[in-house]
């Protein structure tokens, strides 16, 4: 009987009270209520996720931070393809503004570029850190977590089968105009349909190369890339890494 997969984890920087973490969750995965001894703030790379505290829950996605104070007790559950993400574990803080949350990230692009840095070797000093926790824990928008049941049902479609998705089709079946859908797309889930389609065929090409140990040219194929270096230049905005550089980093 094939073991199921555990989680990887990479550090890629310790510093005075703070280590910064770079994970990846398989598919499927699933965590018992915990608690922290540190706060952690994250970002989600790639992927999804469902978050449960005793008295909220969220299904944040890439480009997605969040946030969980100390001892705040938490159980998620890992999506369909899995979630690379990217952690900041500090000292706790005396008194947090808040306990948990997550909202879209203001400046995701900034925080791929520091991991590249941290995996690269490039940078190993604390400005790093402070630099990440700012975008970690920078302005964003306020998190809407109830989506209406048409919208779910596109989403889901969506997240099924990105590559093959028609946006005037999910719009007609959910008796909706594609400008409506759109909008409410964007408002619910933090990224338009379009940007939001393209993160979820990069998480079936991550899941099939850390999962599965394809090469860079069939996750593309899985994925539903046009071709190898298109699922690079993709990878490489979104996470700041190689599709070498990622399978080396859990090596």
């Amino acid at each position: 009987m094939l073991q199921p997969l555990q989680p990887k984890r990479r550090p890629l920087a310790r510093f005075e009270g703070a280590e910064v973490i770079l994970s990846y969750y398989p598919s499927g995965h699933y965590m018992a209520a915990h608690t922290h001894e540190c706060d952690q703030h994250s970002m989600i790379l790639s992927g999804g996720l469902c978050e449960e505290t005793p008295s909220q829950i969220a299904q944040p996605s890439a480009s997605h931070v969040g946030f969980k104070a100390a001892g705040h007790k938490h159980e998620n559950r890992y999506g369909s393809n899995g979630a690379l993400l990217v952690a900041v574990n500090s000292e706790p803080c005396s008194s947090p503004e808040t306990l948990w949350s997550w909202s879209p990230a203001a400046c995701a692009a900034d925080a791929a570029h520091l991991v590249r840095l941290m995996v690269e070797g490039v940078a190993n000093d604390d400005q790093v850190l402070m630099d990440l926790l700012a975008v970690l824990a920078g302005p964003a928008e306020p998190p809407i977590l109830k989506p209406p049941a048409w919208l779910s049902r596109v989403r889901e479609a969506v997240r099924d089968d990105p590559a093959e998705m028609n946006v005037q089709a999910l719009a007609d079946e959910a008796g909706v105009h594609r400008v409506h859908l759109s909008r409410s797309y964007a408002r619910f889930y933090g990224a338009p349909i379009s940007l939001d389609r393209r993160r979820m065929r990069l998480s079936h090409a991550i899941r099939s190369l850390l999962e599965e140990g394809v090469s860079a040219a069939e996750a593309a194929q899985i994925g539903g890339f046009s071709d190898q270096p298109h699922l690079a230049r993709t990878l490489r905005s979104e996470t700041g890494l190689t599709a070498t550089a990622l399978k080396a980093a859990f090596a």
